[in-house]
């Protein structure tokens, strides 16, 4: 009797001391040691904070030592983090995410081409105000990483529609910004008189292509094939508009220092 009561006093010592920290896979190690069941110790994780390494090579260990499927299964759901969707780039190792800028306005270049008689397109410009962006990136290995959110793909009624709509960075176009007085601009498209047509997007010939590394859950690694000299860049969206009365009214922009 005695044993017996020294022993779920030890245990509901042990157990309290684990109350204070995250969980990790030591502390599951350490629960299954001391003897807690499966049941117990899946309550512990769901009423505490984790900090679990859920790679296949921890999972692995894990399963040697003892650890059950079902405690495993709920360590890999506890260990899926929300990831934030967004364009960022490197610095000192670590990234820092790029907030759109939003246009200002567009206009149209409707004199010139009248002069020419249509044969020169109408060019459309669009502005965004200050003459540089707020995010300062160097041009030394430079790096982006595209961030897309796979499990809400249908939700364009907020935030960032342009970007949610993307499932890859071949949807976007990177290209230099055109300073003028006191903003930038840049041409998002051209219309011509003799046709009527337009053609919206980035000019091909205006685009700096860069390479792409597929990361795996929407996440991708971008990089110039040349470096940029300093100046004033942004990547533009010219992917498929859904229906709706949507447009794309934003950029993701960066300044190279």
């Amino acid at each position: 009797m005695k044993k017996t009561f020294l022993l779920v006093f030890l245990l509901s010592i042990s157990f309290i001391s684990f109350s204070q920290e995250k969980m990790t896979n030591q502390s599951i190690l350490d629960l299954i040691n001391l003897g807690f069941e499966s049941e117990i110790i899946k309550a512990k994780i769901n009423s505490s904070s984790t900090d679990f390494d859920t790679s296949i090579d921890q999972l692995k260990i894990l399963k040697e030592k003892g650890v059950s499927s079902d405690v495993l299964a709920l360590m890999i759901d506890k260990s899926k983090v929300a990831v934030e969707s967004g364009v960022f780039y490197k610095r000192n190792e670590k990234l820092i995410k790029i907030e759109p800028s939003v246009f200002s306005g567009t206009r149209t270049n409707a004199l010139g081409a009248a002069m020419s008689y249509g044969i020169a397109p109408a060019k459309m410009k669009s502005y965004v105000n200050n003459v540089s962006s707020s995010n300062k990136v160097e041009s030394k290995n430079l790096t982006f990483i595209f961030q897309f959110d796979t499990k809400n793909k249908n939700d364009l009624g907020s935030g960032n529609w342009w970007f949610k709509a993307a499932t890859s960075p071949n949807e976007f176009a990177l290209t230099a910004l055109k300073k003028k007085n006191n903003r930038r601009e840049l041409v998002t498209g051209k219309i011509r008189g003799i046709t009527a047509s337009a053609q919206m997007g980035v000019d091909p010939k205006k685009s700096i292509k860069f390479s792409i590394e597929d990361l795996g859950s929407g996440r991708y690694k971008v990089t110039p094939n040349i470096n940029l000299v300093p100046g004033e860049y942004c990547f533009f969206y010219q992917g498929t508009i859904p229906m709706g009365g949507f447009n794309n009214q934003s950029i993701f922009d960066f300044s190279v220092q």
